[in-house]
């Protein structure tokens, strides 16, 4: 089998794509019929008509980067499922996934009429996909002797089978869970634990920040997280299918924390040209699972009705795998190394790669950055990967065959990343196999630093698995044992999940906040309002003995009584609530969700405790001669304990009753002069900063 070589700067490809078929985005271009009726017969409808028109759309409209996998899969998928149901008639088993049109007779079977049917079917897919691309679509029948208008369904034609299977592909996937009706916006209500400005939970995903422009920021969201409720292609249950837990991402597991962060640094630090490559390669899923594909039908000199089979087989394979890694990704949240990395160093120098052009240097750690731009969604397990290792399987069934023979050659600083530096000499990337293919795959997320090792391995261990599941039940759409498909439906929400997330707090309607009566409960002050649904609750002041040392403190009231249907807490001035929890024997303290009631800062509670008004970052300062201090939130610090340390209510506070043992590692959420607060045990308390070593930003 002869080897291909490509020879193309990846991206200098795409734009030469681009520039190609301009025109077909202005709408331009007409063939001659006579032409045309030639053309149709010799052409192969998804490799020579489509894929070079939907390429450039795809990286202008849906995913700049060409690495949004989740979308581009969807989009691609619903494409080829169309064009093959198409061709179903035509075959002598074959039936449709959603449509069941009738067998036509042997002598029908023709290319002229398989391609005039795919082209057609295509065609509807891409309207409704793409509407606003449609005199590209509309000019693609144009210059093939082909009537857009022609909305026959007559069966007996093979325009109107295109027509019949490309609406029947579309509707059977427009309610499968991705909400393409609501243009794709999330369903899930997912919420990042982490802001792109502070680290609150280090074991959690935290957007990144990302410069659009001369001082024109963005912050990432989770990308089409309802992907993990969309029906699969293959018949199974994607909530049977699981991976392990990401336990080195727990920031409570710190030495296997610091440890995945520092095999990140590593690799990092000694990047080799060909690995830049290989991680730019496979983040570009056009070039990477695109051309690839488009290789081996040449190799194997498919048939245009094959070649569409096999693309449906490969992306079907990776949507599946997509969904059950969204599933995951929705369920662990994890960390990503940039995030890591920080938390763990702060402003200490690391050695890493320093940017491009500037090669292995020592770096601050709050300034490093992966070699490529973080993808915009939780860490573990990675998705690329896992598409990967689905598409190298889905490859092998459909081929019988491991062979891939493919490689992809860049010159002499043909780098996206590093233009012009990178590789220093001429590169070729070499895939004997789509083992090989895979592999490197994997490896490439590492070597691009957006993924710890155990995200690869994780996705590597399960998702050949997704490589099977389609492609054996693209085999009984073959030999016509399917059964038929009803329209895809939004998988239920992940149980796992929705078990796995508290129930939000009773939603209750409440009027202004106003003086309650004394029935209900006596006002503390004129700074303090509180509204209750019903007239079971006391209210008293504080005692603020344990807190007088802090210039933070500015207001507080006890609450108790009947508070099952909620009361608000209303302070007239600025600041941020802490809830200490009444309910046990031991005070239990936690940051409140306080939000603004015109110029009031209010919050919501619904168990007996005391409500705490605090003053937001004051600075130190100085009364009557004394220092006095303020609480001061922390985002990336962590202690380890030098000797047994009481754990305490508050700064010199009440005793808990608890000794924190020597050597424990805490990540504090806050600090006070000489004092951290941190969390044990499940409880929140303080202690002395007299007894333990600190790193990060302390």
């Amino acid at each position: 089998m002869r080897r291909k070589v490509f020879s193309i700067c990846v991206f200098a490809s795409l734009f030469m794509v681009m520039v190609q078929y301009a025109p077909l985005v202005q709408g331009q271009g007409l063939l001659g019929s006579e032409a045309s009726r030639t053309l149709i017969e010799t052409i192969d409808p998804l490799a020579d008509v489509i894929l070079p028109r939907l390429y450039p759309i795809i990286a202008m409209d849906v995913s700049p980067s060409l690495g949004d996998a989740t979308l581009i899969n969807r989009l691609n998928f619903i494409i080829a499922l169309g064009m093959v149901d198409a061709a179903a008639p035509y075959h002598a088993t074959a039936v449709g996934m959603y449509t069941r049109i009738p067998r036509r007779p042997g002598d029908e079977r023709t290319d002229r009429n398989i391609n005039t049917a795919m082209l057609h079917a295509a065609y509807h897919t891409l309207i409704g996909l793409l509407p606003d691309r449609a005199p590209v679509w509309r000019d693609m029948l144009f210059d093939y002797g082909l009537n857009p208008d022609d909305d026959s369904e007559d069966l007996d034609t093979a325009v109107g089978i295109g027509n019949v299977a490309g609406i029947g592909a579309l509707e059977g996937r427009l309610d499968d869970g991705m909400n393409q009706r609501g243009n794709y916006q999330d369903t899930t209500g997912y919420m990042p634990v982490n802001s792109a400005f502070f680290l609150r939970d280090p074991s959690r995903w935290q957007p990144g920040l990302r410069l659009q422009g001369a001082g024109v920021y963005t912050v990432q969201h989770f990308v089409t997280p309802q992907l993990a409720n969309v029906e699969p292609f293959a018949p199974f249950d994607p909530r049977s299918l699981r991976v392990p837990p990401p336990s080195a991402s727990d920031v409570n597991n710190w030495d296997a924390y610091k440890e995945q962060a520092d095999a990140v640094l590593a690799v990092s630090a000694n990047l080799t040209d060909e690995q830049k490559l290989m991680a730019e390669l496979f983040d570009n899923k056009i070039v990477s699972l695109g051309l690839s594909y488009t290789h081996l039908v040449q190799e194997l000199d498919l048939s245009p009705a094959d070649t569409a089979r096999g693309y449906l087989v490969k992306v079907a394979a990776a949507l599946d795998a997509s969904i059950v890694i969204w599933q995951e990704k929705a369920r662990y949240d994890g960390v990503r190394p940039f995030s890591a990395i920080r938390h763990i160093y702060g402003d200490e120098l690391v050695t890493a790669w320093g940017g491009p052009g500037a090669g292995r240097r020592e770096i601050p750690a709050s300034d490093w950055q992966a070699y490529l731009p973080e993808a915009d969604h939780p860490e573990y397990p990675s998705g690329s990967t896992c598409g990967c290792y689905a598409t190298a399987q889905a490859m092998r069934r459909f081929t019988g065959s491991d062979n891939l023979n493919w490689s992809i050659s860049y010159p002499a600083g043909g780098s996206r990343i590093e233009p012009g530096v990178t590789p220093a000499r001429a590169t070729t990337l070499t895939f004997d196999t789509w083992t090989d293919f895979a592999a490197n795959c994997g490896q490439a997320r590492v070597w691009a630093g957006v993924h710890f090792p155990a995200a690869v391995e994780a996705s590597a261990a399960i998702c050949n698995t997704f490589g099977d599941m389609a492609f054996d039940y693209y085999a009984t759409l073959m030999d016509g044992t399917a059964s038929v498909r009803e329209s895809a439906q939004a998988l239920e929400v992940d149980p796992w999940l929705e078990a796995s997330i508290p129930p939000a707090a009773q939603t209750v309607s409440v009027p202004p906040p106003t003086t309650p009566t004394p029935e209900a409960c006596e006002a503390v002050s004129d700074s303090i309002l509180v509204t209750s649904v019903n007239s079971s609750i006391e209210c008293r002041a504080l005692d603020t003995s344990g807190l007088q040392l802090l210039t933070g403190f500015l207001d507080a009231v006890d609450i108790s009584g009947e508070l099952e249907t909620g009361v608000q807490v209303c302070f007239r001035e600025h600041g941020s609530l802490i809830f200490l929890d009444m309910s046990g024997p031991v005070r239990r303290m936690m940051e409140l969700l306080a939000y603004r009631v015109g110029s009031m800062t209010c919050g919501w509670i619904d168990q007996p405790g005391t409500v705490v008004l605090f003053a937001t970052l004051l600075p130190a300062s100085q009364v009557d001669g004394e220092v006095k201090s303020t609480i001061v939130p922390l985002a990336n610090c962590q202690v380890s304990t030098t000797a047994g340390v009481n754990f305490r209510a508050a700064p010199a506070g009440d005793l808990l009753d608890i000794i924190i043992p020597l050597g424990t590692r805490l990540s504090p959420t806050a600090k006070s002069t000489g004092w951290y607060a941190v969390r044990f045990d499940g409880i929140l308390g303080w202690i002395s900063g007299d007894y333990v070593r600190t790193s990060g930003s302390c």
